[in-house]
């Protein structure tokens, strides 16, 4: 059997076939959506320009970070429950 002709990696899924069972269902996602819907989709949602990756570094520098115990309040009690009796 050959290989997939869309990822050339995987067999295809049939001896008569061109595509492999993943490549297939990408396939068909095109044929009900429309390849162009599905192409704006992938672009959209997966492929980043660089505008896109400084603001998502940018968003991950300005994440609070979880305090060390040592740097807690210790003057803080927690709440007695009724579990914890």
């Amino acid at each position: 059997m050959g290989y997939c002709k869309f990822c050339e990696k995987a067999p295809v899924e049939t001896w008569f076939g061109s595509f492999c069972s993943d490549c297939r269902k990408i396939k068909n996602l095109g044929n009900v959506y429309g390849f162009e819907r599905t192409l704006s989709i992938l672009t959209k949602c997966c492929i980043r320009d660089e505008d896109q990756l400084e603001r998502k570094i940018i968003s991950h520098k300005k994440l609070p970070t979880i305090p060390e115990e040592s740097e807690t309040d210790l003057s803080y009690e927690r709440p007695k429950t009724r579990k914890s009796k």
